[in-house]
């Protein structure tokens, strides 16, 4: 559930920043993701291919020319929140072993 309201509000700061012009704000976003994806990263495979798909489909969402100024903003912000989740994620993956994979000494 705390997983849940992280994301929730992360959204929620990500949908902010398209609206309120500030310097601080994307890195609150990207900062936002980045915990998200240490805290999601205990199910990497299921954080790695969400976050693939969405940052895809929100690119395509992005690109469409008929989209209004302030939904392609807010597409953007949220789509830099999905991006860092997914690094974040990606990262701890790559760099530490999980218990599971690590080689164990026979038994004897």
């Amino acid at each position: 559930m705390p997983v849940r309201i992280l994301i929730l509000l992360s959204l929620i700061v990500a949908v902010v920043a398209s609206f309120v012009p500030s310097s601080v704000l994307p890195w609150v976003v990207g900062g936002t993701g980045i915990l998200t994806g240490i805290v999601v990263s205990r199910q990497p495979f299921r954080a790695l291919v969400v976050s693939t798909v969405l940052v895809v489909a929100l690119s395509a969402i992005r690109e469409q020319f008929f989209n209004p100024a302030w939904l392609t903003n807010a597409v953007f912000f949220v789509r830099v929140y999905v991006a860092h989740v997914g690094l974040a994620a990606g990262v701890l993956t790559a760099l530490v072993p999980r218990v599971s994979d690590e080689p164990r000494l026979p038994s004897l």
